[in-house]
């Protein structure tokens, strides 16, 4: 780490927040997860205002109306990007609506949708869904049964788009930066040459767009893609793209270097 970064290294493990503390130990100290202190900080995110706030909503959402729904998707996943701790039983009821809400998709929505030779769906509410899952230690037989049908949607040159246009030609780089996570998170659960050949074409769109860019003229894919947020935003921005290729154990490709300098600038 440069000297630049060391202080600011520091004062992040220092926080009172123990989800802040609980990463700067993890993803900049390297310390084993598994180990006695990291396991004894991330119970104690479980307290956290952000965790309990989080809770909160998951309480108050109604299964029955489709903002509600909404909600248990997106604060499942928040969930998992916060390293709340794994295995906690209250969870499953909304696990399991996520997991209605998405078979209803399929059925419903997305599952007719064969255009041209390729799946239009949504890969990103799958993705999301399985990565919660696994992080969370929620993770069962239909999860595996969604990582299969994600697997199944891909398209031929990798990634996954819901553009119902038939001239659509190409990837998406939203459902793809998250199918990815999806997949590369759900490999330590079931690892297998098809998914990972799978993770490697989906990286692949990625690193092609150089995280953000425009293949055609190296401009912005969205302006708003360069502008970072966190956790995530409600879409993609190059950020986030980081953030997934690192997990994935792919931001040492040479592609990633324009995205790393807008980061540190």
């Amino acid at each position: 780490m440069g000297e630049r970064y060391t202080a600011l290294a520091a004062a992040v493990g220092e926080s009172d927040d123990p989800i802040v503390r609980y990463k700067a130990r993890r993803y900049l100290d390297g310390v084993d997860p598994a180990s006695t202190e990291l396991q004894r900080l991330r119970d104690d995110i479980a307290g956290s205002p952000i965790a309990r706030g989080l809770l909160a909503d998951l309480e108050m959402s109604d299964p029955r109306d489709s903002n509600g729904l909404t909600t248990m998707y997106l604060t499942f996943r928040y969930l998992a990007d916060v390293d709340y701790p794994p295995g906690d039983d209250r969870l499953i009821p909304y696990r399991d609506h996520v997991y209605g809400w998405l078979r209803w998709q399929e059925h419903e929505a997305d599952g007719p949708l064969f255009i041209r030779g390729t799946h239009r769906v949504h890969a990103s509410h799958h993705a999301n869904a399985i990565y919660a899952s696994v992080v969370l230690g929620l993770a069962n037989d239909e999860t595996d049964e969604l990582c299969a049908n994600l697997l199944r949607y891909q398209w031929p040159g990798g990634g996954w788009n819901c553009n119902k246009r038939p001239a659509t030609k190409g990837p998406t780089i939203v459902h793809t930066a998250f199918g990815l996570r999806g997949l590369a998170t759900y490999r330590s659960r079931r690892p297998s040459g098809e998914l990972t050949q799978a993770i490697d074409a989906a990286a692949e769109v990625l690193l092609e767009r150089r995280v953000y860019l425009k293949r055609s003229n190296g401009q912005p894919l969205r302006p708003v893609y360069t502008k970072p947020s966190y956790p995530y935003p409600r879409l993609y921005d190059f950020v986030a793209g980081l953030h997934i290729l690192t997990r994935a154990g792919y931001v040492t490709d040479p592609r990633c270097a324009q995205a790393l300098d807008l980061l540190e600038s």
